[in-house]
């Protein structure tokens, strides 16, 4: 919170900057526009027990989002829109920790035990060594946009934004060793549905820089870089179906995570 903390105090204080008033010569700038904007990002979780988990990395994300803003006061505007987005990481897990899997899917846990109820055919015990996310969300991004005057065809911009994503599906593909196979050689588990184990809303803040070049009237390509900040934890506190054996105790793996990354974003607004 202090990095979100500090970056919006240099955007309270930036704001003079961007209070020129001023029309395009020429043009009528509309005060409302609407768009589209392809979302792509590199992502990872930050986990916030170290004892447990260790993350690996960034991983690639893209979205899409159909958006409008709302001009209120010359160079101020007001944005939101409705989208696709994706999020994930790649995390190692330090404990044993382990779940079932019958016919292909994992089997949930009932009372803190997995709940082999009404199950038939094999079933295996894996020992989990890294996961990697792949979510979708449903994407509502709320801004406020503080833009310059025009500089030869572009305005330039910066933009903190408020994003809440409800959860639409979650797939893991996961490294993991045969607890009964009796190798201790790690083989994949691939396009695991985890879903439910997933957090139902998740949300950020982003802080982002960009510009906009005018191709004819209020018609503009809008570029940006921003860094997302996770507010939320990405993933359910208590597992619904991985266990954590530790100094002889078996329970329900208790886990958060934070997403965060850099996100770009390139759009169009009419």
């Amino acid at each position: 919170m202090k990095k979100v903390f500090t970056i919006s105090l240099l955007v309270l204080f930036s704001l003079p900057l961007f209070a020129n008033d001023k029309k395009r010569e020429g043009d009528d700038m509309k005060n409302f526009r609407f768009g589209v904007t392809a979302l792509p990002s590199f992502v990872s979780y930050k986990p916030d027990d170290l004892k447990k988990f260790s993350k690996e990395g960034a991983t690639f994300r893209f979205g899409v989002l159909i958006n409008a803003e709302y001009s209120f006061s010359g160079n101020f505007a007001i944005g939101f829109g409705l989208g696709l987005g994706s999020g994930g990481g790649k995390i190692n897990f330090l404990d044993s920790v382990r779940y079932y899997v019958n016919d292909g899917e994992i089997i949930p846990l009932k009372d803190g035990a997995p709940d082999f109820t009404g199950l038939t055919g094999k079933v295996d015990t894996f020992l989990l060594k890294t996961r990697t996310y792949k979510a979708s969300y449903y994407i509502f991004p709320i801004s406020l946009k503080m833009r310059t005057g025009e500089i030869g065809y572009m305005r330039y911009f910066i933009e903190p934004r408020f994003n809440i994503g409800i959860r639409k599906k979650v797939r893991a593909d996961d490294d993991v060793v045969n607890w009964g196979s009796g190798s201790s050689n790690a083989i994949k588990q691939e396009n695991l549905d985890i879903t439910k184990d997933m957090a139902a809303l998740k949300m950020s803040v982003t802080i982002s820089g960009g510009g906009e070049y005018y191709l004819s009237g209020s018609t503009a390509f809008v570029f940006a870089i921003g860094y997302d900040y996770g507010l939320s934890n990405a993933v359910q506190s208590k597992s619904g179906n991985l266990l954590r054996t530790k100094e002889g105790i078996t329970k329900p793996l208790e886990q958060k995570f934070n997403q965060n990354g850099f996100i770009i974003s390139l759009g169009i607004l009419f």
